[in-house]
C-alpha cells in the first residue's frame, strides 16, 4: 500500500512539474502581448472553475471558518508570487524560471524559523547559504545582466515562501479543499480589479494560448496537491528536477533556447539544498513522532 501511494505520488508530481512547464511555455509564446495581471486572471477564473464541482458535493458547509485573516494573508502572498511568476516566464527562458523557483523551500525553512518560531539547526542555515549560491551562478550577477524577469522569478520564490508558511499555519485546522476554494474565491477580485485597467482582448490566434497557460497551471497545482497528499514529500521531492528537464525540452522544441551549463549547475546546488533540507525536516519529525509515541506494555 505504502508502495502504491509512492508511486502515484511520483506520477502526480511527474505530471505537476510537465504542466508547469507546459504552463511556462504559453505564457513565454505570448510573450507581452496579453499583459501579465490578465493572464493571472484568467488562471484565477480556470482553477476556481476546477473545484466548484468538489464544493457542491461537499456542501456549503465545508465554508465555514474563523481564518479569514489568514486566507487575506495568504491569498496576498500567492497572487504576488503568480504575478511575478507569469512576467519572468513572458521574458526569460522559462527553465532558467524553474532553476531559480527551486529557492523556494529555502526561503520556506527561513520564514518558518523567523514566523513560526520552527527549531531549526546549523545544517540547514548552510544548505539556505549554499542554495542561494546556486541561485547566484544561476544569474551570475555582474557576469550577464541582472534583469528584471531574473528578479521577479527570486522575488516570486520569496512571495511563494510566504504563501506555504501561512498554508502550514491553515493546515493545522483546515480542510485543503477549503483552503484551495478560498483561496480562489479571495484572489478573484484581487485579479480582477487590476485587469480592467490593463485589458487586452485575446485575439484569436493569442486565445488558445491564453487558456493553455490558465489550464495548465490550474491542472498542474492540482496534480502537485495530489503528489504531495499521496506520498511522502520526501518521495516525491527529488521528482520536482523533472521540471528543469521538460522546460528545456519544450523550451528548444518551441523557441530554441538551451539551458547554458552554469545554469544546470546552479539549477543542480540548488535542487541538492532544498532537498537536503526536506530530509532534514522530516527526519525531525519522524524522532519527534517517536519521543511522544507511547510505550506499549
Amino acid at each position: 500500500m505504502i508502495l502504491d501511494r509512492s508511486i502515484a505520488g511520483i506520477i502526480w508530481m511527474c505530471l505537476a512539474m510537465f504542466l508547469s512547464a507546459a504552463a511556462g511555455a504559453c505564457v513565454r509564446q505570448l510573450g507581452a502581448e496579453v499583459p501579465t495581471l490578465e493572464l493571472v486572471f484568467f488562471r484565477n477564473i480556470i482553477g476556481l472553475l476546477i473545484f466548484i464541482p468538489w464544493l457542491l458535493r461537499q456542501g456549503f458547509g465545508v465554508m465555514r471558518t474563523s481564518r479569514i485573516p489568514l486566507y487575506l494573508l495568504r491569498v496576498t502572498f500567492a497572487y504576488t508570487a503568480m504575478v511575478l511568476l507569469f512576467f519572468a516566464w513572458g521574458k526569460m527562458p522559462i527553465a532558467d524560471v524553474f532553476a531559480l523557483q527551486f529557492t523556494i523551500p529555502l526561503f520556506t525553512i527561513v520564514l518558518a524559523v523567523l514566523i513560526l518560531k520552527q527549531p531549526t539547526d546549523h545544517h540547514s542555515w548552510v544548505a539556505c547559504f549554499v542554495g542561494l549560491v546556486g541561485a547566484l551562478i544561476v544569474m551570475r550577477p555582474g557576469v550577464i545582466e541582472l534583469t528584471a524577469a531574473a528578479a521577479a522569478a527570486i522575488a516570486s520564490a520569496m512571495m511563494s515562501a510566504g504563501s506555504n508558511t501561512t498554508l502550514k499555519v491553515l493546515t493545522k485546522t483546515q480542510n485543503a479543499g477549503t483552503i484551495t476554494i478560498y483561496s480562489n474565491l479571495l484572489m478573484l477580485p484581487l485579479a480582477l480589479i487590476p485587469t480592467f485597467f490593463v485589458w487586452v482582448t485575446p485575439t484569436t490566434e493569442q486565445l488558445p494560448w491564453v487558456l493553455g497557460a490558465a489550464f495548465f497551471s490550474a491542472i498542474g497545482g492540482l496534480c502537485f496537491t495530489l503528489s504531495v497528499g499521496a506520498a511522502d514529500a520526501r518521495v516525491v521531492q527529488p521528482f520536482q528536477f523533472t521540471r528543469m528537464i521538460f522546460a528545456a525540452l519544450i523550451g528548444y522544441l518551441m523557441f530554441l533556447e538551451l539551458p547554458d551549463t552554469w545554469t544546470w549547475i546552479g539549477a543542480a546546488i540548488i535542487f541538492i539544498s532544498s532537498y537536503y533540507i526536506v530530509l532534514r525536516e522530516g527526519t525531525q519529525q519522524d524522532s519527534n513522532q517517536g519521543l511522544k509515541r507511547p510505550e506499549i506494555k
